[in-house]
């Protein structure tokens, strides 16, 4: 499994809930096994989409992450990704 985290910066934090939960289906759409967002600051969060593997993540995040900002106003400050490495869930 493969992991892609994006941190965003909102400016109304009640549109990272609403801007999310519109996103999941275009998300599991793409393939995406999980997602997952964590508020990190008063304007700010974090989301962690989990994928079968790193093909499927390539091909959908960019276009995902575009799509959320069209949402919203909102702008994406850091991204990464990388292997699964344990998941206890």
């Amino acid at each position: 499994m493969f992991a892609t985290f994006t941190d965003w910066e909102f400016a109304d934090m009640d549109a990272m809930v609403s801007t999310g939960t519109a996103m999941w289906p275009k998300v599991q759409s793409a393939g995406a096994l999980s997602f997952k967002a964590t508020a990190t600051g008063a304007n700010t969060a974090r989301t962690m989409i989990v994928w079968p593997d790193a093909a499927t993540a390539q091909a959908a995040i960019d276009g995902l992450r575009a799509a959320a900002m069209d949402m919203t106003d909102t702008k994406a400050t850091a991204t990464t990704a990388g292997e699964l490495m344990l998941d206890f869930s």
